[in-house]
């Protein structure tokens, strides 16, 4: 082969060689971009309150890290989640974060709010550290940041009725219209609040025993019962008592509690009502 016709091959195959070692480059870091969510940590948040009420539906959760060093300064935001009020209280938040954000002078703290239809419900008051002690950064986080949220003063009243304290008068079971019990008189219970116990009428008789409630999930215990014999009513006691032994849970929107088999199904629907 003439010299020309081999210094021209040598040339092309040394660019061909370039040109393929630049693309291989670039496939590697297109598959494996360098991105800062590789670093990204994530605090694991507990959000709860002390009052004994259901939320509505509607309502949210909101927390956020930041950064409380500075006095007489807002808080720096580091990162923040606003998630469903579905399920709860407690709440659980994975709340992610970059460490890259992070300096060695920073204080940082997790808050958290509740707010419905833009009306803040509960927010939290005091620092909840997200590392160590202090909220220094240089320390572990924390396996669980427990915060605590306090109703607001003068908040407005929610559409949803507190479970307890309130006479729940039945009106359907398993998606029928209950009827009325023995005397002409409609089934009903009452959550006592000061203490998990529950009362009221099953249809011929009265009933009472206790409960246990946490967040939306909601049990009744053995029920004790008088031991009237109706003409009647009768079958609609005996559905009724098999529907409060079937709940484990409930959701409260307005004034309508419905109580939920172990599947999510509606087991019987009752309004807050005195009749």
């Amino acid at each position: 082969m003439p010299r020309s016709k081999t210094a021209g091959a040598m040339l092309l195959v040394a660019l061909f060689g370039c040109q393929s070692g630049d693309a291989n480059e670039t496939g590697r870091e297109n598959m494996n971009p360098p991105t800062e969510a590789k670093s990204a940590g994530v605090l694991h948040v507990e959000v709860f309150y002390r009052e004994r009420i259901m939320l509505p539906p509607t309502a949210t959760i909101e927390v956020v890290l930041e950064d409380a060093a500075k006095m007489d300064v807002a808080a720096e935001l580091i990162a923040k989640r606003t998630v469903p009020a579905k399920v709860g209280p407690p709440y659980r938040v994975a709340l992610e974060y970059y460490p890259s954000k992070l300096h060695g002078r920073g204080r940082y703290g997790v808050r958290a709010r509740i707010v419905n239809d833009g009306q803040l419900m509960f927010t939290s008051t005091q620092f909840n550290p997200a590392f160590g002690a202090d909220g220094s950064h240089e320390s572990s986080p924390h396996d669980l940041v427990r915060v605590l949220v306090s109703r607001v003063a003068g908040a407005r009243k929610t559409n949803a009725t507190s479970i307890t304290s309130t006479r729940w008068v039945l009106e359907k079971l398993r998606g029928e219209p209950a009827g009325l019990g023995a005397g002409g008189q409609t089934p009903h219970i009452t959550l006592q609040g000061a203490e998990p116990r529950v009362s009221g009428f099953a249809g011929c008789n009265q009933i009472s025993g206790g409960y246990t409630l946490a967040g939306d999930q909601l049990s009744f215990g053995q029920m004790a019962m008088t031991k009237r014999a109706c003409p009647e009513g009768m079958e609609l006691e005996r559905e009724f008592a098999k529907a409060l032994e079937e709940t484990k849970s409930c959701e409260v929107s307005d004034d309508v509690l419905q109580l939920r088999d172990e599947d999510g199904a509606v087991i019987a629907e009752l309004k807050a009502g005195s009749s």
